[in-house]
């Protein structure tokens, strides 16, 4: 599934939860290659002390592998990919991981969620949101209190694999990879789809907007999802959720009940880079399970 695998790695508790969820979708496809990345600040930008650079280089480097060193020594023995350790000096951990997937043509990005750390220290978390914005390919990233909460664990274990779906082509594409990591997973997928009403502003000429029939609406949507379900394939065991009210609202409320939220992104840039919608940057703060955002035309070979 995905074969090479990116993982921010910071001194946050985001990390760990971090290398959780790349072993777990590691696991699904028999990755061949975990790469842990640690991004430290260079000396000077830091210190501003250049007589002291190669010893606060050396010092935050050996900082950086022993962290490494220990989330390697962590991974579940069944793990069987190749697993490669970088600590390297950057002002940008964004840029660090963006410039590492394009150059070894990387499936997946895993990254801590965003958070806030003591001053001087790079945490990758905090930067999680601009490291999807501009990623090369798709990037998942776990909730901020998935490590605490055992009720929410629990839930994750038995819970199905969701997408968020709206009749787009970047939701066409974000279906279909959750519906194979559903089956790789063997558990049901839900094809969410939310009934949102956007109340528009009168026009400059004072016409007052055409009023949305709810009922209808919801149907709609109702329709849309039984459409795509029709396309996937059935081993997916995928059902239509049809939500209402705030899309952001109705997924992060959803994520509780899910194992995993795939979402895409509404839009892509130069290079077909990620550009995060208005939907899909919220929830990746909000939500309550780990969440991958599928960059438009760039869907990973997923095959079993």
């Amino acid at each position: 599934m995905f074969q090479q695998i990116l993982v921010g790695c910071d001194h946050g508790p985001g990390t760990v939860d971090a290398v959780r969820l790349a072993t777990e979708l590691a696991l699904l496809g028999d990755a061949t290659e975990l790469v842990l990345v640690h991004a430290y600040p260079p000396a000077p930008t830091r210190f501003g002390r250049r007589g002291k650079e190669e010893e606060l280089d050396s010092a935050l480097h050996g900082e950086g592998m022993e962290l490494l060193e220990r989330l390697r020594d962590e991974l579940p023995s069944e793990l069987h990919a190749r697993t490669e350790l970088l600590s390297l000096p950057v002002s940008s951990p964004a840029y660090a991981l963006h410039d590492l997937a394009s150059g070894r043509d990387a499936d997946l990005i895993v990254v801590g969620p965003a958070q806030h750390g003591p001053v001087g220290r790079l945490l990758l978390g905090s930067e999680s949101v601009g490291i999807v914005h501009g990623a090369p390919c798709p990037v998942a990233i776990p909730p901020r209190s998935h490590g605490q909460a055992h009720s929410a664990d629990a839930t994750r274990a038995i819970g199905a694999i969701g997408v968020g779906y709206d009749g787009s082509d970047v939701s066409d594409e974000a279906a279909a990879l959750a519906a194979k990591l559903a089956i790789a997973q063997g558990r049901a997928l839900e094809v969410i789809g939310v009934a949102e009403i956007i109340v528009w502003p009168p026009t400059p000429g004072g016409v007052a907007p055409v009023p949305v029939d709810p009922l209808l609406l919801e149907r709609q949507v109702g329709e849309l999802l039984d459409e795509r379900i029709a396309t996937l394939p059935a081993e997916a065991r995928a059902r239509a959720v049809a939500l209402h009210g705030s899309a952001v609202d109705a997924l992060v409320e959803r994520s509780t009940e899910l194992h995993l939220l795939v979402v895409g992104s509404r839009d892509y840039g130069p290079l077909r880079h990620v550009l995060l919608g208005s939907v899909s940057r919220p929830v990746l703060d909000r939500a309550n399970c780990p969440v991958l955002v599928v960059p438009r035309s760039i869907e990973p070979d997923v095959a079993a």
